[in-house]
């Protein structure tokens, strides 16, 4: 089993695309009356991925040997916890095919939402990337030989030209350790905040509480929670078990948390109104209103309507602040770039305009 796992967790890096053709397929497949060994058939064959054709086929055998779809889904560690709860719950109330649906148009809005933030983002991105080019230019080249032109004339040195050639110096003479040492920093960085899964919390509370993007973030997964709770309350599935599956969906420890509890206090008999009040941290996920709006709801017998409701305004707020995402950089780019250009060419500039009044 545990080679299995890890030959597992090595094929299925870098598939985003080809989950995507499995989903998409699944649920069209399956929804047109063909069964599930004869729809894993088909995507096998079809899909030119070498990889997850391997990992198709190892899901067909588990299910020949008596697995359900989920339990195969899982052994093949081909999507996350959260979209393989969702398919246990279809699988078990006898709606895979309803849930395949939602998770395919769910994946479809988070394609798109990516696509909008990567597309804020370029822009800044290689704004950035050309500043650091000219800063390590200014650093490794321009600076060096002025500085032996400098010493040659036995000239004082500002202190902002100073200290530059001494960090261009100690990076020359120690640039096989730093180099290394920085690399594996930010590998590290990006598998305890990003990959590995105990510790993935780190970096969703970095970018959670980062001004803006923060923002964002909430209210895409917001959007996302309440869109599918919705649909599934609407298919009729359990409320508790609805929120207890968006629980496991949730790819944010607050979330993730905070509807678990939910679903713990309404599976005892209590109201959505005393599980609000009584978790103390209610108002961090959902707005004053949003939880009057649900208090509302339960009342009226109106709860999936009014979670589909809070997903399309969420998912609203979320486009907008995608799209001003750039706007709020931008200005922000600029200053910080301004800065680091002033404080270059002052460290350029000084000396020779030192050397250029000697010479007066």
């Amino acid at each position: 089993m545990k080679k299995k796992a890890r030959a597992s967790i090595f094929l299925t890096f870098g598939l985003g695309s080809e989950k995507e053709f499995l989903v998409d397929n699944l649920s069209v497949l399956l929804s047109s009356g063909m069964d599930i060994l004869a729809t894993f058939r088909a995507i096998a064959a079809e899909t030119k991925s070498r990889r997850l054709r391997k990992l198709v086929e190892r899901m067909i055998e588990d299910v020949e040997n008596g697995d359900p779809v989920w339990r195969a889904m899982e052994s093949a560690r081909l999507f996350p916890p959260q979209t393989v709860s969702l398919i246990r719950i279809g699988e078990e109330t006898g709606r895979l095919v309803q849930n395949l649906k939602i998770l395919a148009l769910q994946r479809q809005k988070d394609r798109m939402f990516r696509a909008k933030i990567i597309g804020a983002m370029a822009y800044p991105a290689f704004v950035v990337a050309l500043g650091s080019a000219v800063g390590l230019w200014v650093l490794f080249f321009l600076l060096p030989q002025l500085a032996n032109t400098f010493s040659s004339l036995n000239m004082p040195l500002p202190a902002v030209t100073s200290a530059l050639i001494w960090l261009g110096q100690f990076t020359q003479a120690h640039w096989t350790v730093l180099i290394p040492s920085i690399a594996g920093f930010l590998l590290l960085f990006v598998l305890v905040g990003f990959v590995i899964p105990q510790t993935r919390f780190l970096g969703q509370f970095f970018f959670l509480h980062v001004p803006g993007v923060g923002r964002l973030l909430k209210d895409s997964e917001t959007g996302r929670i309440g869109y599918l709770l919705g649909t599934l309350l609407a298919a009729g599935v359990d409320i508790v078990e609805s929120i207890r599956s968006v629980a496991h969906a949730s790819g944010f420890r607050p979330f993730s948390r905070f509807f678990g509890y939910v679903a713990d206090r309404l599976e005892e008999g209590q109201t959505f109104d005393q599980a609000f009040r009584s978790y103390g941290k209610t108002s961090k996920i959902l707005s004053v209103p949003m939880q009057q709006l649900i208090v509302s709801a339960e009342q009226s017998g109106t709860v999936p309507q009014a979670f589909v409701s809070i997903g399309e305004l969420y998912q609203f707020k979320a486009d907008v602040a995608s799209k001003n995402l750039t706007v709020i950089l931008e200005p922000l780019l600029l200053l910080v770039m301004g800065v680091g250009v002033l404080f270059l060419a002052l460290a350029v500039v000084l000396p020779i305009y030192s050397l250029v009044g000697g010479i007066g």
